[in-house]
């Protein structure tokens, strides 16, 4: 067998392969980290959010998440029957609803952040810490405006 390179070279240089396979591994590694909580990646994202950020409606928080209207609900469902997150109505528009971290679901949240450090380092091991600072300021700027609508992305662009 001959040694080969970690990936194959025609791809090597395309940025969706690279940031696929990275998308992948660092999934794998998070979600074994979270494993001992049985609590997804997707799910420490909203509890995150809801921790940090204070109660959104459910469709502010699936907007800023990128997740769709019914990954959204699914996720919710499954914080609300862990007992993790609650849905209120909103009293400005009684049609919406907003949710909101319960107080289990900010020690779930802090114990899976404390999991999430030493696998983060796993992840970027490779990298220095200013690779490290620089990639993550990087894949922001990126990140950013993937999933926007474009005349959102021009009216930042041209502020």
């Amino acid at each position: 067998m001959t040694d080969r390179p970690p990936f194959p070279p025609a791809l090597i240089e395309r940025v969706g392969f690279l940031l696929a396979m990275v998308k992948g591994g660092a999934e794998a590694i998070c979600i074994r980290a979270l494993a001992p909580l049985d609590l997804h990646v997707k799910q420490f994202g909203l509890l995150t959010v809801l921790a940090t950020e204070g109660p959104l409606s459910q469709q502010e928080l699936g907007e800023w998440t990128r997740h769709d209207r019914s990954t959204m609900v699914t996720l919710i469902d499954s914080l609300e029957e862990r007992g993790w997150a609650r849905r209120e109505r909103n009293p400005s528009d009684r049609r919406a609803y907003m949710v909101q971290i319960t107080p289990s679901g900010r020690r779930i949240q802090a114990r899976a952040y404390k999991l999430l450090l030493p696998a983060e380092d796993e992840l970027l091991e490779a990298l220095s810490p200013q690779e490290r600072e620089r990639l993550v300021e990087l894949l922001a700027k990126v990140a950013a405006d993937i999933g926007r609508p474009p005349s959102e992305v021009q009216a930042q662009s041209s502020a």
